[in-house]
């Protein structure tokens, strides 16, 4: 009976703090450990491939990318991460524009035709709560 009262003690305890995930046994995510580290925009008579963002991990925790996104200026192109996709901490995934087959540390967008702007553009990167995590602006290229 008093290991009952101690538990929902702590539970409501959690409850007032916020905290009821972390008691659970959940992580905290570290959405604010990824980001994007680089956009090449390509550049004339490049291929689909050729154009990419690559997606940095600098935390200490692998980040489950299930429900998260990437869009381009005025979000008129998104991709959205597959839902097993984890990206494991202190390592850079990259993301091609194109068609590929995806593996831990590639990404493909499947798509035929250019996303990103050769004159510049930029590319934001959301969370599962769609909360901007990231920018980045890709410049003009020679």
């Amino acid at each position: 009976m008093l290991k009952n009262r101690v538990v929902i003690i702590s539970l409501m305890l959690c409850v007032v703090l916020g905290t009821i995930p972390f008691a659970m046994g959940a992580t905290p995510t570290s959405s604010n450990k990824v980001s994007i580290s680089a956009l090449y925009v390509g550049a004339p008579h490049q291929t689909v491939n050729q154009e990419y963002i690559k997606i940095t991990n600098k935390g200490t925790t692998a980040v489950r990318m299930k429900g998260w996104k990437i869009t381009d200026k005025g979000a008129i192109h998104t991709y959205k991460f597959p839902s097993t996709f984890v990206l494991k901490s202190k390592t850079t995934a990259t993301l091609f524009t194109g068609k590929g087959t995806n593996t831990a540390t590639k990404l493909y967008w499947g798509r035929a035709a250019f996303v990103w702007n050769n004159a510049g553009d930029k590319a934001s990167l959301y969370n599962a709560q769609n909360k901007l995590v990231s920018t980045k602006i890709g410049l003009k290229q020679k």
